[in-house]
């Protein structure tokens, strides 16, 4: 995900890409298309052929020189799963291919030629393109103007071979840590076992590395002692996620079956303590509601409106500016959420707008602060962000340098994080922000975020012709081009 920007760029500044997908198509439809069973109009044919052509695919890539442990990252992307559309639309071998495999081989040649520009690797795998045909003179004559472009702006180079090496770094101490993140699922105490583990097991969601980690520790407590986890916490944050909440996430993600009708009464016991307890839980309890709603969408579980109001009514002195700046950005981005999951923002926009000018206070030139005198934070940052692409206005943060605070923030992280029962939630939720927000620096697919990833890693020649170019994004760009959901911030492939 933290690539699809930079695939853009590419896109819109070289003039013969076109030509690497076509060659790439006549390679593999030579290779291994025409070989398999044309025939598939039933769900175990397709996917058989998919998980065919995934190690076909892979046998050839691997002899072209790209990494094993990188194609098993690729090959294990969530795009690869097979959804009930695809039997309507995939009917023949190169249907497959087109839909599901050819985004992902572009994907990996693409990310070959980035390291290429920042001289993160060697220069084989384009040199082993170069041999086989798949560029033809043009195209490598861009690249080559490029890759000057950048050997002539060594700060530039220096700024794209450390993005681009984010991910490679966090991936390598999941993996090095990977015994120790496995023994928290033996934790003792159900809190800490489910929160560290919800915490952890987000970022790994992110990077899609789930099939390198044993969680059947975990898959067992969850299922075997939901009397346990399935219950509400005091002092509620995002950093200190409800227990309940831990429990249902990772049951969903890990696939494990609960007794719906039990979550139903416990989630609408829950609603009554909270209204009960609370006079306005929007604003008094904005952590935990969000926590609950977001539950009840886990599970399928829809509220009447009567409901939604019961919990999103509150008295105006809340939205007071007196009282608005002592809650932290993120609580605030996080009532507008509440908002627009329940279908209210219309109805609210008096409120929501007394919100917006506070957190219009916390946007500094230094990044984005908790609170209007407070420090700089990664969960803020990623919440008004989330926040300007939501209310469609992301052009009023373009005289904000965040990229470099997102980026410089993750490897201060990365450096102090340690995988241990006493480590701190701060920073791996600092962590899972960061990325978040990269997340949407790069699947927001608006002409101001890919000037703004450009201006920051790419020399001005490059940005001078995005800035000029009628396309937001090339019509012929075959990479995949996923997206944030405007309301619940997930991704849709």
């Amino acid at each position: 995900m933290i690539y699809q920007g930079l695939f853009n760029i590419l896109s819109l500044y070289l003039d013969n890409l076109e030509f690497l997908y076509t060659s790439l198509d006549q390679y593999f439809q030579e290779k291994i298309i025409n070989a398999l069973n044309s025939d598939l109009k039933n769900n175990k044919n397709l996917n058989e052929a998919l998980k065919e052509l995934k190690n076909s695919v892979s046998i050839e890539l691997k002899a072209i020189g790209i990494d094993e442990i990188e194609l098993e990252n690729k090959f294990n992307d969530p795009f690869l799963e097979l959804v009930p559309e695809d039997n309507e639309k995939i009917n023949t071998a190169d249907d497959l291919y087109k839909s599901k495999v050819a985004p992902i081989i572009y994907e990996i040649f693409l990310e070959e030629l980035v390291h290429y520009l920042a001289d993160a690797t060697s220069s084989e795998i384009i040199l082993t393109l170069k041999s086989r045909d798949f560029l033809n003179f043009e195209f490598i004559v861009d690249i080559k103007r490029l890759k000057s472009l950048f050997d002539e702006n060594e700060s530039k180079k220096e700024k794209l071979r450390k993005y681009i090496e984010i991910g490679e770094t966090f991936i390598k101490k999941l993996s090095e840590n990977k015994r120790k993140i496995e023994i928290l699922e033996d934790l003792n105490n159900p809190k800490e076992k489910l929160q560290l583990l919800y915490l952890i097991h987000r970022i790994i969601n992110f990077f899609h590395l789930e099939r390198i980690f044993d969680f059947s520790h975990i898959t067992d407590y969850i299922k075997n002692n939901v009397n346990e986890w399935l219950m509400s916490i005091p002092l509620v944050t995002l950093k200190n996620p409800d227990l309940y909440y831990c429990g249902l996430y990772l049951a969903k993600n890990l696939k494990i079956p609960l007794d719906k009708d039990k979550i139903r009464k416990f989630l609408m016991e829950l609603y009554e303590e909270g209204i009960d307890e609370f006079e306005a839980p929007l604003v008094e309890a904005t952590d935990g509601l969000y926590y609950f709603l977001k539950s009840t969408n886990l599970m399928n579980i829809w509220l009447d409106d009567s409901q939604i109001d019961r919990l999103i009514e509150t008295d105006a002195t809340f939205f007071e500016p007196n009282y608005l700046k002592n809650l932290e950005t993120s609580q605030l981005v996080i009532i507008l959420k509440i908002y627009t999951l329940v279908n209210k923002s219309m109805a609210m926009e008096h409120n929501m707008t007394k919100i917006m000018a506070e957190i219009e206070k916390r946007i500094t030139s230094e990044g984005i602060t908790q609170y209007r005198e407070g420090f700089v934070s990664s969960e803020a940052s990623y919440y008004v962000l989330f926040c300007r692409y939501m209310n469609r206005s992301l052009e009023k943060l373009k005289e904000y340098d965040l990229l470099s605070t997102i980026v410089s923030r993750i490897y201060r992280n990365l450096e102090l994080l340690e995988f241990t029962a006493d480590m701190n939630y701060d920073l791996i939720s600092e962590l899972f922000y960061s990325f978040e927000s990269l997340k949407l620096y790069n699947c927001i697919e608006t002409k101001e975020m890919i000037i703004r990833l450009a201006k920051y890693l790419f020399p001005s020649k490059v940005v001078e012709k995005i800035e000029s170019s009628d396309e937001i994004v090339k019509a012929d760009a075959k990479f995949r081009h996923l997206k944030v959901n405007r309301i619940t911030g997930d991704t849709e492939y």
